[in-house]
């Protein structure tokens, strides 16, 4: 008579091992995110995935390669995230229509996913040193590109005198701090909200700066 124990590992489904792979390390990330890093074992593994360990080793050789492979997945996909929301200014564009299109892609990103943005934007209780690395590097190349958008975006709204590395700086901050709040109560802060205040904040600042340097009359 088969076992209804939960815990205990129930016949395994034979899957490709790409796909095998792929489940056990959105599992890995699951139990992360709920317990944070020091839950995450092999044996821990096997059992909130319902196999045998076994399976697990045919897969990962010990929880360092399993850590590895998991945060170098969910830094590919953080990237890939964050590159394709990324503006790319052309003469004539509207820069605070594609920073507002931009921020939506990144903020509806962060909504979709919210497992992977945890890990970088939430970083829990034993964090790996090399994740936090990983994590600061990403934000200083984002940071980089959002200086760019920056010095654009002042320029056309005659605000170009304002330091723009600054402003990424600034802006980089606001932004990861939204995300936080998306992922915590995604219902009362929604993707178009948040990117429309950003928008709405940079061309406010932007034009108040480039008025009060016009000479008085």
């Amino acid at each position: 008579m088969a076992s209804s124990d939960p815990g205990r590992p129930g016949p395994v489904r034979r899957m490709p091992r790409a796909e095998r792979r792929e489940q056990l390390l959105d599992v890995a990330l699951e139990l992360i995110a709920d317990e944070g890093y020091s839950a995450l074992t092999m044996e821990a593994l096997a059992r909130a995935a319902r196999i045998a360990k076994t399976v697990v080793y045919a897969q990962f050789a010990d929880r360092n390669e399993l850590l590895t492979t998991l945060l170098e997945r969910e830094q590919r996909r953080a990237t890939a995230a964050v590159v394709a929301a990324m503006p790319i200014p052309k003469p004539g564009d509207d820069p605070l229509s594609l920073i507002r299109r931009g921020l939506t892609r990144y903020f509806v990103a962060v909504t979709e996913h919210p497992a992977t943005w945890r890990l970088i934007l939430l970083p829990v209780e034993g964090t790996p040193a090399s994740a936090r690395a990983a994590v600061e590097r990403q934000r200083e190349r984002f940071r980089r590109d959002l200086e760019g958008v920056a010095f654009w975006t002042l320029k056309s709204v005659r605000g170009q005198h304002i330091d723009a590395e600054l402003v990424s700086h600034l802006v980089l901050a606001g932004v990861e701090q939204l995300a936080r709040l998306a992922l915590a109560d995604p219902g009362a802060y929604p993707p178009d909200r948040l990117a429309g205040f950003v928008a709405d904040l940079v061309g406010a600042v932007g034009r108040a700066a480039g008025v009060s340097d016009r000479p008085t009359q």
